[in-house]
């Protein structure tokens, strides 16, 4: 993937077949500050609070004169210094590399213990060794300053370059609203969603992979990678990853089919149950929080509540199983006994107050950091809930949230602001990256489709070029060119979150390009007919399924408008054998039910069983591509019926008048 990226050309992504279904494109925030009002506020405390350290650092040096304690005095001033007043160069260096290594702590698990730790014990131990240096009570405050105000200048400077980019960003985005304007006249609602294409050989291939992972016992975890369970690598973001994956395929290709599809989904809910995706949570909440407590819902740990709860959510809604609503049937039971029950009610309840307490309304992850693309997840379990069970966290907390995103987490030139510290109002500009701004489009689709839109319109036009041959030209830096399920060198995840973002915004000669970059990049091997990309991580191999088997406008769909009447209703396929029956296609129009269909084993897995649910009791089916050619349905709605199969082959069942 190359970092230069062309001069840019015409805009000519959008499908015009998707004039209808056009959410509008928003402008980018109006703001003539570098930061939102929450931000401005914490960033202001945090220098006041550092300058009053320097001040008494300063001041305790002077009073402690030639005395050991002045070296502890200016050790307060910056973590190591009073080393340097104590002569000591290799301590002031490891102390460098020490409380690096803290800071990657504070940021990796929200450990707020260890650069204090670092910070201060350094002072300390400064402190037990004769000044050597008298100079450094003076230098050493005086730099410190320098820098803040260096740091402040170069903030405005960044945000006056910033402010030039947005205008040139907006009269961008003002052309192409004028050409959605010019298509459509009159706004009309989003059109119904449809079904794609029968899933091919190649993706059912594919999608065996997740799913052998997702149908093998809920204690196990064959198949995942097990790295470390506090950062992106973690088992329960592989889960979530496969979940999303499995309900895209079933919304987008098969809606009339439950059966081990639907069972693959609730087994890697119930994997979240597993000690492993959850026992971070008691050292972070000691060491961030200074608590002990093992309970991962109530405070703060979105990566938990709201992956889980988007999973859970996105489950209901495409299959109408209620049972994750139940008291207790999501439950967290700790080796000591303690049980912590909980189900989508619950989850959503502490996920919609834990965005009102916030002041940025989007709250952390680990304690103290705010990710966007966490909370990108997060907010959806709302509107689905409201839509399913008449509640209305939507309507109380989506505007607070839109305007503390816009605020708070888009830049004034219109870029996700990747993480942000709610204690210091501190960012990490590396993660402000393609991948970031992907994400957050795919996510933000449902609940923003017009800031989605914008978002989008500005990653294509800037930093996506499809050449006539070779790889799709990217510009990626920061972790954009790392997998973030095993942290290798590769862009497995960037090319996913890209694809996913292009096919739900219409952009699908990008996509497919997309497609053919993973192909020729990401080492394609299938064993046994099944599928996986030997140079991507288990993550990045099910995020890589959900994009490619996704429809245009799919996620909006699946989120804020949900099953269509006749899919909701209409006759499905509830059970077949794994992997015997490979089901390519399932759809009905609230009446038929057809279905395309695939052998698993090789050679073909002769004749099998299909049990077919919501049937209207005692009507006759006429059966095609069936053994038998008619079938009648029992009182309770269901039937079997038997299908040789040896090959591709199409199964329709309709009822007779």
């Amino acid at each position: 993937m190359s970092s230069v990226v062309e001069p840019a050309s015409a805009p000519t992504w959008l499908r015009p077949e998707r004039a209808l279904d056009e959410p509008g494109i928003a402008r980018l925030p109006d703001r003539d500050r570098p930061d939102g009002p929450v931000t401005t506020a914490r960033l202001r405390r945090t220098v006041a609070g550092y300058a009053a350290v320097v001040g008494t650092g300063a001041a305790l040096a002077r009073i402690a004169r030639d005395r050991p304690a002045a070296n502890a005095a200016v050790g307060l001033v910056a973590p190591g210094a009073g080393y340097l007043g104590a002569g000591r160069p290799l301590a002031w260096a490891g102390t460098q590399v020490g409380f690096g290594l803290s800071l990657a702590a504070w940021l990796g698990s929200g450990n707020v213990v260890a650069p204090v730790a670092t910070w201060l014990g350094s002072a300390l131990h400064a402190g037990r060794s004769p000044v050597r240096r008298r100079r450094a009570r003076t230098v050493v405050p005086a730099l410190a300053g320098a820098a803040v105000a260096g740091a402040w200048a170069a903030r405005e400077r960044g945000h006056r370059a910033a402010l030039a980019r947005r205008a040139e960003r907006d009269r961008f985005l003002d052309e192409r609203r004028a050409a959605v304007d010019a298509r459509v006249v009159d706004r009309a609602p989003a059109a119904a969603p449809q079904v794609g294409p029968e899933l091919s050989a190649d993706e059912l291939a594919h999608a065996r992979w997740v799913l052998d992972r997702a149908l093998q016992p809920i204690a196990a975890f064959d198949g995942f990678d097990r790295i470390e369970q506090f950062q992106t690598s973690s088992v329960r973001y592989q889960l979530t990853t496969m979940g999303h994956a499995l309900s895209t395929l079933q919304y987008a290709r098969t809606p009339a089919f439950h059966g081990y599809l639907s069972a693959a989904q609730r087994n890697l809910i119930l994997k979240w149950e597993e000690r492993i995706n959850w026992a971070y949570w008691a050292k972070e909440s000691a060491w961030g929080h200074l608590r002990y407590d093992p309970d991962p819902v109530p405070r703060d740990n979105i990566m938990l509540t709201g992956w889980l709860g988007y999973q859970v959510a996105s489950y209901v809604s495409n299959t109408g199983d209620e049972r994750f609503s139940r008291p207790g049937s999501i439950t967290f039971r700790h080796p000591r006994g303690q049980e912590y029950p909980y189900d989508l009610h619950r989850l959503v309840d502490a996920l919609a107050r834990n965005f009102e307490a916030s002041a940025f309304t989007l709250y952390p992850c680990e304690p103290n950091w705010i990710y966007a693309l966490c909370n990108g997840y997060g907010i959806l379990p709302l509107p689905v809930h409201d839509r399913l069970f008449g509640s209305d966290h939507a309507e109380r907390i989506l505007p607070a949230f839109r305007r503390r995103f816009e605020d708070e987490f888009l830049s004034v030139d219109g870029r996700t602001v990747g993480i942000r510290s709610a204690l210091t109002g501190l960012s990490i500009p590396a993660m402000t990256s393609i991948l970031s701004d992907a994400a957050v489009v795919w996510q933000l689709a449902p609940v923003f489709p017009d800031l989605s839109r914008a978002l989008y319109e500005i990653v294509r036009h800037e930093w996506i070029r499809i050449p006539d041959e070779g790889p799709v030209r990217i510009a990626m830096k920061g972790w954009d060119a790392i997998d973030v399920g095993n942290y290798r060198r590769v862009p497995a995840t960037a090319l996913s979150a890209i694809r996913w973002a292009a096919t739900e915004m219409g952009d699908v000669e990008l996509a497919r390009r997309l497609g053919e970059d993973a192909e020729a990049l990401l080492d394609p091997v299938t064993e046994g007919g099944v599928k996986r990309y030997r140079g991507a991580s288990a993550l990045s191999n099910g995020a890589l399924l959900g994009a490619r088997v996704a429809n245009v406008a799919g996620h909006r769909h699946r989120i804020a408008h949900g099953l269509p009447e006749p899919w909701a209703t209409g006759p499905l396929l509830d059970a077949c054998a794994y992997p015997d029956v490979l089901v390519a296609r399932a759809v009905s129009d609230g009446r038929d039910l057809r279905l395309v269909l695939r052998p698993g084993r090789a050679g073909g897995s002769g004749r099998q069983p299909l049990g077919l649910r919501r049937l209207t009791p005692g009507a006759t089916y006429r059966l095609t591509g069936a053994v038998q050619d008619a079938v009648v349905a029992g009182a309770d709605g269901t039937a079997t019926v038997h299908v040789d199969l040896d090959d591709r082959r199409e199964v329709v069942a309709v009822p007779e008048g």
